[in-house]
């Protein structure tokens, strides 16, 4: 019987998901598997032990993906050993680790791997202005960028990233930024790319801050949901004239009123999916605005106080 060749031995592996058969088939071929890797172009992995070998010996990979805790001496690995990196995706939104990358580790994958144009870094919770500023100015084509419940993120980190030209998604879920952060983000290159921006959870914004956004021409997508107290009507009517918003995410804002839906009606002409669940100020009169919008195809009035069920059976809800 002829020996494995290194595809085969490739094909093996990314077959096997459970970390503890990855060691073990690791350590009965380490050496070919090591030049198997050559070939590799993706790795999603659990244990963090194996990047010893295998990234030393993958110098061509693209994409990059792990929920485990990385300390900056692994993120140094990964820097030195695949500097054609495009895909990054490191979320751990729903685990904490005290001991994880923080902004050297950060940087120094952004300084070897420029070629970067999708970061995720959702929940990694060292990860702070140092390190974001740094990978917006080392990353040129950076597309999409995931920030989301990085608790070290503020509105410094926003005045980096408002001076992208590139960056077309950008999520912020959850982190501490405020109105003066919305402003950096407006004020430089990337109120002509940016495309979808997520503030979901964002509390310390309010109307002031959500004014900025009319610059951001290009934006379709905008989340807004679960922002607190802060946000009334008054933004709403800013964000209404964005010309090109297709997917509006209002849910759980309770100041926002009828006076909201009919400026959103009147004014949001490509609009095609909203959501305003738990938006309490809202009533069936206000959605009745909607019936005969050119474009609206989803409305999700789940959990509205003050729109009865027999009005939405009736016919009140738009398209699905």
């Amino acid at each position: 019987m002829e020996p494995l060749g290194d595809d085969e031995l490739l094909s093996i592996f990314k077959k096997i998901h459970d970390d503890s058969d990855k060691i073990s088939f690791y350590q009965f071929s380490k050496q070919s598997l090591k030049v198997a890797c050559i070939r590799l172009r993706g790795l999603q992995i659990q244990s963090p032990r194996l990047l010893k070998d295998i990234l030393h010996a993958s110098p061509y990979m693209v994409k990059f993906e792990c929920n485990k805790p990385l300390q900056n001496t692994y993120m140094e690995l990964l820097a030195r050993s695949c500097p054609n990196l495009r895909h990054l995706k490191l979320d751990c939104r729903y685990t904490k680790f005290d001991f994880d990358f923080d902004d050297d580790g950060l940087c120094a994958v952004a300084k070897a791997c420029s070629r970067l144009n999708e970061v995720d870094l959702d929940g990694r919770l060292h990860v702070g202005n140092v390190g974001v500023d740094c990978l917006v100015r080392s990353c040129k084509n950076l597309r999409t960028l995931n920030l989301s419940r990085c608790a070290r993120v503020t509105d410094e980190s926003l005045k980096s990233i408002g001076e992208s030209n590139s960056l077309q998604r950008l999520y912020l879920e959850g982190c501490l930024i405020s109105d003066l952060g919305l402003k950096y983000m407006a004020k430089g290159d990337l109120k002509n790319s940016l495309m979808s921006l997520f503030l979901k959870e964002c509390v310390k914004i309010s109307d002031t801050g959500i004014c900025h956004l009319k610059q951001m021409v290009n934006l379709t997508h905008l989340s807004l949901s679960n922002c607190g107290v802060k946000i009334t009507d008054s933004g709403v009517l800013t964000i209404s004239q964005i010309p090109n918003i297709n997917v509006l995410y209002l849910s759980w804002l309770i100041n926002v009123t009828d006076t909201s839906l009919s400026h959103i009606a009147s004014n949001c002409k490509k609009l095609k999916y909203m959501y305003l669940e738990g938006c309490d100020g809202i009533t069936s009169e206000g959605v009745r605005r909607f019936a005969h919008h050119p474009t609206l195809k989803h409305l999700v009035l789940f959990s509205c106080r003050n729109i009865p069920w027999e009005d939405v059976a009736n016919g009140l809800s738009v398209g699905e």
